[in-house]
């Protein structure tokens, strides 16, 4: 085999790992799923102390890990390309058992599901799934200590949009929630298409 032949034996492997990487989109899903959770989220908070918020994070967090296993499950059965490295499934399961035996963890469920995506994407050496998932257990995290939520109240209270006894207004949560969620598809929408570019480069 000659140099030209090695060479174009090279560049071929390395077009068929790209294109395997892009058809495992290992970005955009875990960013579409979690991004739709919180949206989800958002009419919760019209409960009291948002208390059922807590408890839909208890769930759905380990859900978004397990749908992501049963997207690359199904995606391995219809062109043989899997999730890479780390298991979705694994994490839903370990995640769901931490929240029912730690009752701490409770508090600090969005944060925790920010770190079990962390670990996911460290494994797969993946540094823009990491760093959305950085994004997503910090801003988790301060909305858990509603700080986005009273930003929004002081605003309000200064710009006198909402005349109220104690300056708060309602709809705050409900807007920290969808931002947030659609954040999320938008950096899942940009993970897709440097996917495609990817697998056309």
């Amino acid at each position: 085999m000659g140099t030209s032949d090695s060479s174009e034996t090279l560049d071929e492997v390395d077009r068929l790992q790209k294109l395997a990487w892009a058809d495992r989109r290992p970005s955009s899903v875990p960013l579409f799923i979690f991004g739709a959770l919180a949206i989800l989220s958002t009419p919760l908070e019209y409960t009291d102390l948002s208390m059922w918020r807590l408890f839909y994070w208890l769930i759905a967090g380990p859900t978004g890990f397990l749908l992501c296993a049963a997207w690359y499950r199904h995606r391995r059965s219809v062109i043989g390309v899997g999730t890479g490295r780390g298991s979705y499934m694994k994490t839903g399961i370990v995640l769901l058992v931490w929240f029912l035996l730690a009752f701490p963890l409770w508090l600090i469920a969005l944060p925790t599901i920010g770190i079990a995506l962390l670990v996911i994407a460290v494994q797969q050496r993946n540094t823009y799934l990491a760093v959305c998932a950085a994004c997503f257990g910090v801003i988790g995290f301060l909305e858990t200590i509603f700080t986005f939520d009273n930003m929004l109240y002081r605003l309000a209270h200064y710009f006198g949009l909402f005349k109220s006894t104690d300056g708060y207004f309602n709809g705050a949560p409900t807007i920290v929630g969808v931002v947030w969620g659609l954040l999320m598809i938008a950096a899942g929408l940009v993970a897709r298409k440097r996917e495609v570019n990817a697998a056309n480069a």
